[in-house]
């Protein structure tokens, strides 16, 4: 029992921690033969590595950073070969950067995801499996996060569960914290009701133990926002936001150290 306490006063104040360097994944979504969404020539894995790059260097510029660019060049990764970096690289949060599409034109704007809790709307379920669809290994989206260290430290199944639903419930609770930061700073498109915050059973955020968050810049299928994916000061402005939407979030967690 004493043993059980420490583990769980363990998952709760380990992220007291004296504020360190975000080590953030930026993960441009797509690449390689999996160009994403297309119109006129137009590939939805150029526009994401453009403003993933953008993104890379602004936070290479702050020391309260550490970056990681998950590809760099228009190579391709898997979606497991995502995951794996920011599990390798012990990162702090995922940022997987996409855009959209619909075969309605008028659907327009930002939306910004972070793993589901609860059950899904349709709309979301559709673009969960598209993203996901190209993986051979087809995943599902419901795999769950398997924490190493649990494993490393024998515990006994009960207190291992009890472990894992605290830190997936804290993983979920940043991620939420993650999209509401970046939504609050976004000015990538004229803000109003067309961006979302949304929760959604991508495979790449189901597999982080890490907090994540999935944002689509826009929608390729819509005649406004086409014209700003294809604008390269565009694209630069939304790296910036996306930025400023990290920064709100890395200053709100350290307050929240400080304060308790």
């Amino acid at each position: 029992m004493r043993r059980t306490l420490g583990w769980i006063f363990l998952v709760l104040f380990s992220s007291l921690a004296s504020a360190k360097p975000l080590t953030v994944v930026v993960d441009p979504g797509h690449g390689g033969r999996d160009r994403g969404a297309t119109r006129k020539n137009v590939f939805e894995a150029d526009i994401t590595l453009k403003v993933g790059q953008h993104l890379f260097e602004l936070l290479k510029k702050d020391r309260q950073f550490r970056p990681i660019l998950s590809r760099a060049s228009t190579n391709g990764l898997s979606l497991s070969d995502r995951a794996h970096i920011a599990k390798k690289t012990q990162a702090d949060l995922l940022l997987s950067i996409h855009v959209n599409s619909n075969p309605d034109p008028r659907a327009r704007g930002a939306e910004f995801y972070f793993q589901n809790q609860l059950e899904p709307d349709e709309e979301s379920m559709f673009l969960a499996h598209k993203e996901n669809s190209f993986e051979e290994e087809a995943p599902t989206g419901k795999e769950a996060p398997t924490y190493d260290f649990l494993d490393q430290n024998r515990l006994s199944p009960d207190v291992a569960s009890i472990v894992t639903d605290l830190l997936n419930g804290d993983r979920v609770w940043r991620s939420s914290h993650i999209v509401k930061a970046l939504k609050s700073n976004w000015r990538g498109f004229r803000k109003g009701r067309t961006n979302a915050v949304r929760q959604a059973p991508f495979f790449v955020l189901s597999q982080m133990t890490a907090p994540s968050a999935l944002v689509e810049l826009g929608f390729l299928t819509n005649n406004e926002d086409f014209a700003d994916l294809t604008n390269d000061d565009k694209l630069r402005s939304m790296a910036e936001d996306l930025y400023r939407g990290l920064k709100a979030y890395k200053d709100s967690m350290d307050k929240a150290r400080v304060a308790f």
